[in-house]
């Protein structure tokens, strides 16, 4: 048997690892993400991802989109919610909200408050990790401007 990959598009064994630019629509955004590598086909230019790729394009797709869009549509946050995995529910309980509310969120009947806005990019960022954080986070986005605590915010320097 050989452990050699083949493109699942043209069947040919020309498959490598390399980079790849790979596009995700956020909303009305288009994000184009060229940090990431996969498989390759050299002969016809397909290339797969394994499902944990996917979901870290998706979270760093929509992450991006809500750091950079002052005032993130409907669909913007409904693909944040599906890119962390969470239905409407679970996500307003995270929030502190109420289903009901959320759907109005995704639905552009109401803009999302900045302080939601900010514990789920949180969420998506993985610097939010527990409940006990996205309640800290929302009592300090929706106080008076303070200092944020650092275990709260991570940053880095872009790859």
């Amino acid at each position: 048997m050989s452990d050699q990959k083949k493109c699942f598009e043209c069947e040919s064994s020309n498959v490598q690892p390399r980079a790849v630019k790979h596009v995700e629509h956020v909303g009305s955004v288009r994000v184009v993400d060229g940090t990431g590598f996969a498989d390759v086909c050299l002969d016809c230019g397909a290339y797969s991802l394994t499902a944990e790729q996917l979901a870290g394009y998706e979270r760093r797709a929509a992450a991006l989109v809500l750091r950079e869009v002052p005032a993130p549509t409907g669909a913007m946050v409904k693909y944040a919610r599906k890119a962390l995995g969470l239905r409407q529910k679970d996500l307003a309980t995270l929030l502190g909200a109420a289903p009901e509310t959320l759907s109005r969120w995704e639905n552009d009947e109401r803009p999302i408050p900045q302080a939601e806005k900010l514990a789920l990019l949180g969420l998506l960022e993985g610097s939010l990790r527990s409940p006990d954080y996205v309640e800290h986070a929302l009592a300090l986005a929706s106080g008076p401007a303070k200092a944020v605590p650092t275990e709260l915010v991570v940053l880095e320097e872009a790859c």
